[in-house]
């Protein structure tokens, strides 16, 4: 199938169309990276019966011979203190000042296209898994279940007191220099306390997506 690129109100995606599926799929990318970064994967979690949505990022960054997109902006200097000490970032008491504006325009993202698909599954890597997980609190969206790939718990006070928990899929490295495993293990216990099913999957790597969770997300769609 031939990818195109289509601007969902105001969000640019590289999007894979069949003719009447029910469920879409939608996966953010990182910081830094950019809607082509996640797209090859969706060959390997394909099942037939999906749309695919990849969107850029709403903050243009310069990357020198390509632009990067990211979600929201982050505190280098903090980043890396924290590589450098290896002292531990709680991304929950973190609101960064795009957040707010960047979920209203995702939500509004995901609105439309619920317009024509019954479904919809959320999937993110680092920045794109953190708002994944607070896209899937909003009440009234039709997600069914999300995957959340080196992700951590961000912005704690935003989250609701109560939610509708669906099922989740989440891997994060030991070795993660970036995002620390610490934090995977927080946003873990903080999912299952808003009654989310799911587990994290671990493994030995730092900030990345190796074969062992390519498989696993594959298994995880493949319920859907």
């Amino acid at each position: 199938m031939k990818p195109i690129v289509k601007n969902i109100v105001g969000v640019e995606s590289l999007c894979i169309e069949n003719k009447d599926p029910e469920t879409a799929v939608v996966f953010f990318h990182g910081y830094g990276a950019n809607m082509q970064d996640l797209f090859p994967l969706w060959e390997m979690w394909d099942n037939g019966k999906f749309n695919w949505y990849f969107p850029n990022g709403i903050l243009p960054l310069p990357m020198g011979y390509y632009e990067g997109r990211a979600w929201f902006s982050i505190d280098m200097e903090a980043l890396d203190r924290a590589i450098r000490t290896g002292e531990f970032r709680n991304m929950a008491t973190t609101i960064p000042p795009e957040l707010d504006l960047t979920l209203k325009q995702l939500e509004l993202f995901i609105r439309e296209i619920s317009k024509t698909h019954k479904k919809i599954i959320l999937g993110g890597f680092s920045q794109g898994a953190m708002c994944a997980s607070h896209l899937a609190l909003i009440p009234g969206l039709p997600i069914e279940a999300m995957v959340l790939l080196s992700g951590a718990l961000l912005a704690e006070e935003r989250y609701p007191k109560v939610a509708k928990g669906i099922p989740f899929y989440q891997s994060h490295g030991t070795k993660d220099p970036i995002l620390p495993f610490k934090g995977a293990q927080i946003l873990e216990q903080k999912l299952k306390g808003l009654n989310f099913q799911g587990q994290l999957e671990v493994f030995e790597g730092g900030h990345e997506i190796p074969m062992k969770v390519i498989q696993g997300v594959k298994a995880f769609l493949s319920n859907y």
